[in-house]
């Protein structure tokens, strides 16, 4: 089974993977930021993209590997990654569950109040910092998010998201 936790810039979802991990049958962390960053770090300034979904390459690429990993890796994989585009979903997880690979689509729901909290007033980002811009972006997507079973986070700590997680149906 592939997990892909979804949701805004700062929810949790790498924290959230890696108290997940341990609770999954031999379970593997894939992070397509790698990839988006190997992309961006070889195009030209001049063909930057703000996000990694407007690259078509890191599409295909995390496709493709996603791909191969479910194949030859006996285990399941967690994806902690945040998709805004409905291509996205299409062009990686409709495109993986079209030819048969389990995909469980998880959104990470949360508010604005708490993501600011997550990322500003513990830390992690500057007020005026990039994911912190994009806050009523991922909200709006949230909102709109029909593919993805939503599981809450705000009050609640990464190890009982993970739990939820574990025991959704469909393994």
């Amino acid at each position: 089974m592939i997990y892909w936790l979804n949701g805004a810039y700062g929810v949790g979802k790498t924290t959230v993977a890696m108290r997940l991990l341990p609770l999954l049958r031999n379970a593997h962390l894939y992070d397509p930021e790698l990839v988006g960053n190997g992309i961006r770090d070889n195009y030209p300034e001049a063909l930057f993209c703000e996000t990694f979904e407007e690259y078509p390459a890191w599409l295909e690429t995390n496709y493709r590997v996603l791909k191969d990993l479910y194949e030859r890796y006996d285990g399941d994989i967690v994806v902690p990654m945040t998709l805004l585009r409905e291509a996205s979903y299409a062009a990686m997880v409709q495109r993986l569950r079209d030819e048969g690979v389990p995909v469980q689509y998880i959104y990470l729901d949360c508010d604005a109040e708490t993501l600011r909290y997550r990322m500003v007033d513990l830390g992690r980002e500057k007020p005026d910092s990039w994911c912190v811009g994009h806050i009523p972006i991922c909200l709006a997507v949230q909102a709109a998010e029909t593919h993805a079973v939503h599981v809450p986070t705000v009050g609640r700590t990464p190890e009982q998201i993970a739990a939820q997680i574990a025991a959704l149906p469909g393994k």
